[in-house]
């Protein structure tokens, strides 16, 4: 019988931010969840060609993303990238009507079972700020699940930025600005986290991209993590 959940992992923590996708397999393991990926025969969701207009080659990627899909039988695809998640939930289906399969956030996926984690995440003692990423939030309207999964860890004081939500300032990296102009986008991640609260111990965000940029940039020696990089701690791991 097929797994009912494909794990996908993304390009990002597939290839640079791997941290991301070992925490997310892991607590996935530790909260028994019957999921699947697609190991080596992943390949790219077709992001950043819709992003930058290569229309007909987003077409046949995603098609054939779809097609591998598909040929698993799963019923949920749960990602932990904003860009793959908006990817496959909006443009998927403005392109081919509709999939045959839903499509979360790996926050929101975690904060619909958060049972299963509340009654293990030890306190921790820390000044946490959480940052929005664009495709999660503006985008797809996913705000509040970070922040109640982040609450749930004992004695973790959430801070906020001052701009945030559906005004929060980007890392810099989306729409393929890393990519073709790398200067602009780490200037553009400085300066976010100028804007930091004073008193942030550790920045956690939502998106492999949004992680690899601050990190990039951060002169501060602030802790960067992605939220499932923060649960897994919490967890003990």
């Amino acid at each position: 019988m097929p797994q009912k959940v494909l794990y996908w992992k993304g390009c990002m923590s597939r290839f640079r931010t791997k941290s991301i996708a070992d925490s997310i397999e892991r607590l996935l393991t530790l909260i028994k969840v019957d999921y699947t990926t697609l190991g080596e025969n992943e390949g790219c969701c077709g992001s950043v060609l819709y992003r930058t207009g290569q229309t007909s080659d987003a077409l046949l990627v995603s098609k054939r993303t779809i097609d591998k899909i598909i040929s698993l039988g799963v019923e949920k695809v749960v990602t932990g990238c904003p860009g793959c998640f908006r990817t496959m939930s909006q443009d998927y289906t403005n392109t081919f009507k509709s999939v045959p399969f839903e499509v979360q956030h790996i926050s929101q996926f975690l904060f619909n079972i958060r049972d299963r984690l509340k009654d293990h995440l030890q306190p921790m003692d820390a000044k946490v700020v959480y940052h929005d990423p664009c495709h999660l939030g503006r985008h797809m309207g996913v705000y509040e699940e970070p922040r109640a999964l982040i609450k749930m860890i004992p004695e973790v004081q959430l801070l906020e930025f001052k701009y945030n939500r559906n005004k929060a300032l980007c890392c810099g990296s989306g729409g393929g600005v890393r990519s073709a102009f790398p200067e602009v986008s780490l200037e553009v991640a400085k300066s976010t986290l100028g804007e930091l609260p004073e008193g942030t111990e550790i920045v956690v965000t939502a998106c492999p991209f949004c992680k690899y940029n601050f990190t990039e940039a951060n002169a501060k020696k602030i802790q960067i993590m992605d939220l499932p990089e923060l649960l897994l701690r919490a967890w003990g791991g």
